[in-house]
């Protein structure tokens, strides 16, 4: 018995590209011949995308083979009203004391609560006398794990200090997989209680800058570990060239092959850091011409001419002084000694 579990696909817009990421999901899940899809929360950006988006979203999760499992999150909190209904082939956990219940399996869902860790425990508490028997038990998430050490950036524009649990919140609660969302870097598991499972997929398309890397989500067999499942939607990767004098045309060289080898919706962010002997004007006119060519090139430029650095008499000297050493190791010196000259200005 399969299962996808995905989190935080952010729909605002119908046919927006986290709604092309959705149907690119279904088409992954129908193909895998999953038996449930799960959604850990952030379905939706917001309430009025979901109240918007209403007549649209019902059809889509309801022309498959399959259930969907939805719990909402931060962002979506308030859209899944008890008279909200998606259709038979949908299911939304609102009690975390509700679990829906199936031959083999339990699902419990923790919804979104603006409540503090020790609530949080307290709370999960309250399912220990309904996880017993012989069914696998699944519980579903939407918060920050405080075992691991988090950075901003991983929560993408969120904030992070909610809803925190920790591992140890689970022992003796005879729970199997916790599949969590509101952590968007990237898939990270953690095992608790020797054969337990806490499991972030990463949201499965780059909802801002701060998420790179090819996206995936949680595809695995009921018993088995929870396994990363490549997928093809919209990302960001970041690449970082260091520029130098003379290197114009290999660096150039490179970015054209770089991108030619990335998927086409792949967004690149091209850090460009060093030096060059040319005026600075024409070093964004190049710019300029790589980002007319590449429409999904964004390119954060730090290219700096050191034409003026070239006339000064201490320039002169020390480059005087450097080629009568005859040394193997000119180049490197040289530009140490441009980079110093160039952090001292800043």
């Amino acid at each position: 018995m399969k299962i996808l579990h995905t989190s935080d696909i952010h729909i605002r817009e119908y046919e927006d590209d986290s709604w092309r990421a959705l149907e690119s999901l279904i088409r992954v899940a129908s193909r895998e011949k999953v038996k449930f899809f799960v959604i850990s929360g952030d379905l939706f950006d917001e309430k009025g995308s979901f109240v918007k988006l209403y007549p649209e979203i019902r059809p889509l999760l309801n022309n498959v083979e399959y259930e969907f499992i939805i719990i909402p999150g931060n962002h979506d909190e308030n859209a899944f009203g008890v008279d909200s209904f998606l259709g038979e082939k949908v299911k939304i956990i609102r009690s975390l004391t509700e679990p829906l219940e199936y031959e083999n399996l339990r699902f419990f869902g923790f919804p979104f609560k603006n409540i503090t860790s020790g609530e949080v425990r307290n709370n999960l508490r309250k399912i220990k006398d309904l996880t017993v028997g012989n069914k696998t038990n699944i519980l579903l998430f939407h918060g920050e794990l405080l075992d691991h050490s988090f950075s901003g950036s991983d929560f993408g524009d969120e904030e992070i200090n909610y809803m925190g649990v920790r591992l140890s919140f689970f022992s003796n609660l005879n729970l199997k997989y916790i599949l969590a969302g509101h952590f968007h870097t990237n898939f990270q598991v953690y095992e608790f209680n020797s054969g337990g499972f806490f499991v972030y997929p990463g949201s499965p398309i780059s909802i801002t800058r701060k998420e790179t890397g090819k996206r995936s989500v949680n595809l695995f067999e009921v018993g088995s570990t929870p396994s990363q499942y490549p997928i093809d939607t919209p990302y960001y990767e970041q690449i970082k060239l260091t520029v130098y004098s003379g290197d114009k045309i290999k660096t150039i060289t490179k970015i054209k092959e770089k991108m030619k080898e990335l998927p086409e919706q792949t967004r690149v962010l091209l850090s460009l850091s060093g030096y060059t002997e040319e005026k600075e004007e024409e070093i964004h006119r190049q710019i300029k011409e790589l980002e007319s060519k590449f429409k999904n090139l964004e390119i954060e430029n730090r290219v700096r001419g050191i034409e003026r650095l070239t006339e000064d008499e201490l320039f002169k000297a020390f480059i005087g002084k450097l080629e009568k050493l005859k040394s193997t190791r000119q180049q490197e010196i040289k530009r140490l000694f441009i980079k110093s000259l160039l952090e001292s200005e800043e």
